[in-house]
């Protein structure tokens, strides 16, 4: 039993509870019947029932994955990719659903449940990634490989931005930079990057934007400029973070008249509702949580060899441009692009997807860093 376990970094698992459970608190204080949450914003009183059963699955997952090689994993590299990319095209057919005052369709309702299969396409996509960077290994740094990687992350990033859930196509985009960074990308691409930035910018300005879009980016300039409209709910997440003062207004103990409404306060602005609650102390503590994770992913993946060094890398990419974002939109130096915070936010299958992703990085560490085997 200790042979299948020793692996296993411990220490990263206990970051991982302390999110999870923390997550699962913040959950049951919003359905609390004397929360102002269940009055004013309709959140389901099963809220935090679905975040254990999230949870729970999750962890489950994640055992069932670090307790089995990344070679044997990424061996199926095909079927992964394959299913992951099928997953996602369930919402373009009448099983597709989504807000009702958006366009965004990223989600697909099964059995009364509502699942958003991006979330799983990132596991798919870390590890699809992975073997194809060491597939190319030897000549990474050729203009051609450099081609096919992008793309090969041009896929996901086109399915998104046509369920019109542009939040997560950044999200990909920035796993693939980090990925890409820890494979021993070139510093010219890099500064060939930077230099042709601005040029990127103004394309995606003038051409994928859409209006709102860019409204919310302006807001974050001049915050008076839709205060009631684009910017609102930027402004009344500020206004709930900073409203907890020191140590916040306590679990628990909210009505309607003493805390302040702010939309999607169980998903992406879960932050805003923590800093009402457990006020500077208690945000600090969680990114504490989310940082000591992401330490402890870059530790582990310089002790994998390929592919489970990029798995972990991606994974790290996964939870820091998640949490990076989500905080950023909340603090209002970043757009609000629909990111949920780390296993904190209410979502479901973010949970349970961000846990397996867990059990990838386990399962990596199983082989060590003894050679770098192409599982192609």
């Amino acid at each position: 039993m200790y042979n299948k376990i020793k692996h296993m970094d411990f220490i990263l698992i206990i970051f991982v509870v302390l999110a999870c459970a923390g997550g699962i608190v913040l959950a049951f204080s919003l359905v609390d019947t004397n929360s102002y949450q269940t009055v004013s914003s309709g959140v389901s009183s099963s809220l935090w029932i679905t975040k254990i059963i999230a949870v729970i699955l999750g962890f489950a997952a994640m055992v069932a994955l670090s307790i089995i090689d990344i070679d044997k994993i990424t061996k199926h590299w095909k079927f992964i990719g394959a299913g992951g990319i099928l997953f996602t095209l369930l919402t373009f057919t009448p099983l597709g659903t989504g807000p009702a005052s958006s366009d965004d369709r990223a989600w697909i309702s099964l059995f009364g449940l509502t699942v958003q299969p991006a979330e799983v396409l990132k596991l798919c996509f870390i590890i699809t990634f992975a073997v194809h960077m060491t597939y190319v290994k030897e000549h990474f740094n050729k203009p051609l490989t450099i081609l096919g990687l992008l793309g090969h992350a041009a896929v996901p990033v086109v399915l998104v931005y046509l369920q019109g859930d542009q939040g997560t196509g950044v999200i990909f985009i920035l796993i693939a930079v980090i990925m890409m960074f820890a494979g021993g990308l070139s510093w010219k691409y890099i500064l060939s990057a930077l230099i042709l930035s601005p040029a990127v910018i103004w394309a995606v300005w003038n051409w994928l934007l859409l209006d709102h879009q860019k409204q919310r980016i302006m807001v974050l300039f001049n915050p008076e400029l839709d205060p009631l409209g684009t910017g609102y709910q930027q402004s009344q997440g500020k206004r709930a973070l900073q409203s907890g003062g020191l140590f916040g207004k306590g679990l628990f103990s909210g009505d309607s008249e003493e805390f302040i409404y702010v939309s999607e306060s169980q998903n992406d602005f879960i932050f805003s509702y923590a800093g009402q609650t457990v006020g500077f102390i208690g945000c600090g503590i969680i990114i504490l949580i989310l940082f000591a994770i992401c330490l402890r992913l870059v530790i582990d993946s310089s002790k994998c060899s390929k592919p489970g060094s990029l798995v972990c890398a991606g994974v790290f990419g996964l939870i820091f441009s998640h949490t990076f974002i989500n905080i950023g939109m909340v603090l209002g130096f970043m757009p609000v692009i629909g990111v949920p915070l780390p296993f904190f936010s209410a979502g479901g299958t973010a949970a349970l997807t961000m846990l397996a992703a867990m059990g990838l990085v386990q399962s990596s560490l199983k082989s060590g860093k003894n050679s770098d085997k192409s599982t192609v």
